[in-house]
């Protein structure tokens, strides 16, 4: 019997043995399969930051959120090249090219250095190659150089086909103006599966150059020589952050190129938050309300706990609505936390935990700068119940801020905003192209106070002292092409000449939320280093909508160049010769925004008075990333005509605003942003008038 037991038990082990060794083949098996299912080719990167190979770009082009910076040396250029992945199927990248040994025939003589050309460049992708998983090609169009002088422009369409098996790539396409006729490449990365990081990275490609080299497309004398379209070189990518190229072109020449890049719409941050709290977890105590559990027990308990999670508790109120149902209403302020899910779920830990068992609802309402933005509605006995954070979010819906409806309000706690911030900030000025020198700079400290008084009326004044500058020779007009509108923005330049503690922003303001989705505004002082008055604003967003419509309007005046007196004159060019006006600034909007929350897509405009007295719309395009980065392309359409070259320019211009939480190991709602239009110009302009209430609004709801 004992033997009969034992040669059972050893069967039964070898058979479980087998199922063993045949479920870890399985698993082996189903790893292989996953990772062959997603494995991609890199995409590597022409001279000029597009994707492609040395000079001739391919169908192909990263992951959206991608921003790259990079220099490259193609004879007879230098170029500082800028790549920014805006969608899944739009590559947009920008030039600067130094004309190397060609003098400006105007400015050179005044400290600008070599010729130099400004460009931009799109991709849109047809069809990407992984959209196939590799089994077809996939197609692109492309425009280079499509705006300002067009010394480089092209066109063309390409077709990339991605051999995986075998590490490679090859382009071809056709296209006109500087790329004339047939081009294309190929690319191998030999180690493409090498676990070796270094070996990884390197790329051999050859290409076949259609550009046309002849006068008069290309530009530069020294560029115009060709002994073989043949163009070959290899790449290396370290760290899948640098890039670094070497080629020879032409059959003539070596070119280099650098390049940095990183995905900042999808980076979750540089460092881990490792100074964030936890989502609450403990001490729970739902104790009614009572002798047990005092009014001001509960009211010491959740503003210790809010502060403790990065909100401060602003107000308690307890009361019954309209349904008899025992409500507690908290008024918040968000220190800490840029999107709605961080915020949300933190509530739902904190009222959880925390609320009293004979509670009915619980009214969470989000302030921000001074007046109430929106509100939570809690029902906590389902609240209770629910463990998911998608249920949850089912359960307590986000409504627009309604006063209660009752006479019988009981405030529990109710505490002052700060009446005094202080504030320490880097403060940079740039400036490219001027007549004097391709970048100019002003670098200094921005220091300041700011706060509320009154509890709702808030104040900011803050200083700038600029430590190093070399803007003194800048000239506050164009050389060339100077404005004959009032100048209104283009003397700016004087504006930072300043020396010494300046006054950059003085202002109070106050917010109001009229109910079912209105708001407003009224703002006084001085708004920016050039202009301060007085403005208003009114804003109808409701919480449900993803559109929102304003008017606002402001009465300008312009400051003195010096201390923080105004001036009623105002410069007027006449040609070159400079006259003086009688000047009061006045600009007034309709406003229109979408908020394309699918796409992430943010559209606005704004139709009417611009601050040069010319009438026109402007319109903003802004795509934002779940990291929180943010890129704006802007476009104007005035009746300024302002002729610069002898075309009429309308204002155009480019920024980017970034949380600087990616940079720290805790949460913050900072922010650090950059803008810049294609020239320091007086159409389309307008002057800052306080904080927008859009924008306020806004940051409080993004997912």
């Amino acid at each position: 019997m004992l033997r009969t037991l034992i040669i059972i038990a050893l069967a039964v082990a070898v058979h479980a043995a087998a199922d063993y060794s045949r479920l870890m083949d399985d698993l082996v098996i189903v790893d292989y399969i996953n990772r062959c299912n997603c494995e991609r080719l890199p995409v590597y990167y022409n001279n000029f930051l597009q994707g492609g190979y040395i000079n001739m770009p391919s169908a192909r082009m990263g992951y959206e959120g991608e921003v790259a910076f990079g220099w490259a040396d193609v004879h007879p250029y230098q170029s500082w090249n800028l790549r920014v992945q805006v969608i899944d199927r739009l590559e947009t990248t920008f030039n600067y090219r130094i004309f190397c040994g060609v003098e400006d025939p105007v400015l050179s003589s005044t400290g600008f250095g070599d010729f130099s050309d400004k460009g931009a460049n799109l991709k849109i992708a047809i069809l990407h190659p992984e959209d196939s998983d590799y089994q077809f090609p996939g197609f692109a169009i492309g425009v280079d150089d499509f705006i300002g002088t067009r010394a480089f422009r092209a066109r063309y369409l390409a077709a990339t086909q991605v051999f995986i098996n075998y590490g490679m790539e090859a382009t071809i396409g056709i296209g006109e103006w500087r790329i004339n006729g047939v081009f294309g490449g190929i690319s191998w990365m030999p180690f493409h599966r090498s676990c070796h990081w270094l070996l990884r990275g390197i790329n051999l490609n050859m290409e076949y150059d259609g550009t046309d080299y002849s006068f008069p497309t290309e530009p530069h004398p020294d560029g115009r020589e060709q002994r073989s379209p043949i163009n070959y070189g290899v790449k290396c990518r370290i760290g899948n952050v640098l890039d670094l190229s070497a080629s020879y072109i032409r059959g003539l020449e070596w070119a280099y190129s650098a390049s940095l890049c990183y995905n900042f719409g999808t980076t979750k941050g540089f460092l881990p938050k490792i100074d964030d709290p936890l989502p609450y977890q403990a001490p729970v105590n739902c104790e009614p309300l009572g002798t047990r559990r005092s009014k001001c027990t509960l009211a010491q308990e959740l503003s210790h706990a809010f502060c403790q999670q990065g909100f401060d508790l602003m107000q308690m109120q307890l009361y019954y609505d309209a349904c008899c149902e025992k409500t507690l209403r908290i008024h918040i302020y968000n220190r800490n936390y840029s999107t709605q899910e961080a915020v949300r779920c933190r509530l739902d830990n904190l009222l959880v935990c925390l609320i009293p068992q004979d509670i009915d609802k619980v009214i969470v309402v989000m302030d921000s700068e001074g007046f109430p933005i929106q509100e939570y509605h809690y029902p906590m006995a389902w609240i209770r119940q629910t463990s998911c954070g998608y249920e949850r979010r089912l359960l307590s819906p986000i409504r627009d801020v309604r006063t209660p409806c009752t006479w019988e309000v009981t405030c529990l706690y109710k505490r002052k905003r700060k009446l005094c911030n202080f504030h320490l900030r880097p403060d940079a000025h740039t400036l490219f192209g001027s007549s004097t020198g391709k970048f100019k700079y002003a670098v200094g400290l921005s220091t300041g106070i700011d706060g509320y008084l009154y509890d709702t009326l808030y104040y900011t004044v803050r200083f700038g002292y600029l430590v190093v500058s070399d803007l003194d020779d800048v000239c506050d007009c164009d050389r060339l092409n100077p404005s004959q509108l009032i100048n209104v923005r283009s003397d700016f330049t004087n504006y930072l000449k300043q020396r010494g503690l300046t006054v950059t922003e003085m202002y109070l303001q106050r917010n109001w939320n009229l109910g079912k989705g209105w708001f407003s505004r009224l703002s006084v002082g001085h708004f920016e280093r050039e202009y301060g008055g007085a403005a208003a604003e009114l804003l109808c967003y409701p919480v449900d909508s993803c559109w929102a419509f304003g008017i606002e309007g402001a009465l300008l005046g312009k400051r003195h160049t010096t201390g923080i007196g105004f001036t009623d004159k105002i410069r007027k060019l006449v040609g070159f010769v400079p006259t003086y006006q009688h000047f009061i600034g006045t600009q007034y909007f309709l406003n229109g925004y979408f908020d394309w929350k699918q796409t992430q897509i943010e559209f606005k405009a704004k139709v009417g008075k611009f601050l040069a007295n010319d009438y026109g719309a402007r319109f903003d395009f802004c795509r934002y990333f779940d990291s929180g980065l943010r890129l704006s392309f802007w476009f104007t359409l005035t009746n300024g005509n302002d002729i610069i070259n002898g075309s009429v320019y309308y204002d155009k211009g480019i920024a980017f605003s970034m949380p600087l939480d990616i940079f720290y190991t805790y949460s913050t709602r900072e922010r650090w942003g950059y803008g810049m239009s294609a020239w320091l110009r007086d159409v389309g302009v307008t002057a800052c008038t306080g904080r927008d209430l859009y924008n306020m609004i806004n940051e409080q709801r993004q997912q």
